[in-house]
């Protein structure tokens, strides 16, 4: 069922591939001839879509690029705290996937791990992970919730098209909200930004058409351009604490939206329409 690489010092070993027909539970072993099992290799089980579940073992400290793509009947995955690094598109289009936790030490360094797994409810992102790749959620439409840890920048489209967030809760500690992060999450109605966050990107917010309420603390130093771009005439901007609008953010911050900008300068409240 599956086929094993041993490296070349042979120290170690990969499951390089996994028989297409396999059905329900695949479960890794952690050492195979001897040999420690210490990776999953490039496209090891791409296309089995009748695999339900896999238990990945606490050996493993790599996963390669597209290793479980459009495994379409996998429901569930716990990336175990042994894994650092992996590849892009890890778990893409696997569309009956519905809840996620990721190693607290990854660092996803590929792109859209996570794009298109449309039935994802759940994801659980361990405080410790502090990058995770563009467009990594990208289109996960089911995705009603998270919560962003403070070791993480957020990065370029990672919950782009996540039209069914309704929910997002920042920890204290975030940084950084990058461009286009939340572009399209139309069913969001409120965003608390929490103090700390120093930089908010381009387009961060854009078409975001839900959102009715928005506040934004007085370490937010650099607003990029278009941060609300499209967003509906409903949504009011509370801007905390400043005693003047910061000449470091950009002019067109608001991009093409109507909304009320409220300026709390020292406790006097400057509405601008």
């Amino acid at each position: 069922m599956l086929a094993f690489k041993i490296n070349k010092d042979e120290t170690a070993c990969e499951v390089s591939k996994c028989d297409k027909n396999v059905m329900g539970l695949v479960t890794i072993p952690d050492t195979y001839s001897g040999k420690a099992v210490v990776s999953i290799g490039k496209d090891a089980f791409n296309g089995c879509i009748n695999m339900t579940d896999v238990i990945i073992p606490d050996s493993v400290e790599r996963i390669g690029p597209r290793a479980f793509y459009h495994c379409a009947g996998l429901t569930s995955v716990v990336i175990p705290d042994s894994v650092k690094r992996a590849g892009e598109s890890i778990f893409a289009c696997c569309t009956s996937l519905k809840s996620a936790v990721l190693s607290k030490n990854m660092k996803i360094t590929g792109d859209t791990a996570f794009r298109e797994c449309t039935s994802l409810v759940s994801v659980t992102i361990p405080d410790g992970v502090k990058e995770i790749g563009t467009a990594c959620f990208d289109t996960c439409t089911g995705l009603t919730s998270v919560t962003i840890p403070k070791s993480l920048t957020i990065d370029r489209g990672v919950f782009r098209g996540c039209i069914g967030l309704t929910s997002v809760t920042f920890q204290k500690g975030v940084k950084v909200i990058g461009p286009e992060a939340f572009f399209n999450c139309k069913r969001l109605t409120s965003i608390t930004i929490p103090e700390g966050v120093e930089e908010i990107r381009v387009e961060a917010f854009a078409r975001c058409t839900g959102l009715a309420s928005v506040t934004i603390p007085k370490t937010v130093v650099k607003m990029d351009y278009r941060v609300f771009e499209n967003c509906d005439k409903q949504l009011t901007i509370n801007v905390l604490g400043l005693c003047e609008k910061p000449e470091t953010w950009k002019r067109d911050w608001k991009g093409k939206c109507k909304c009320k900008v409220i300026w709390d300068f020292g406790g006097k409240n400057i509405v601008e329409e």
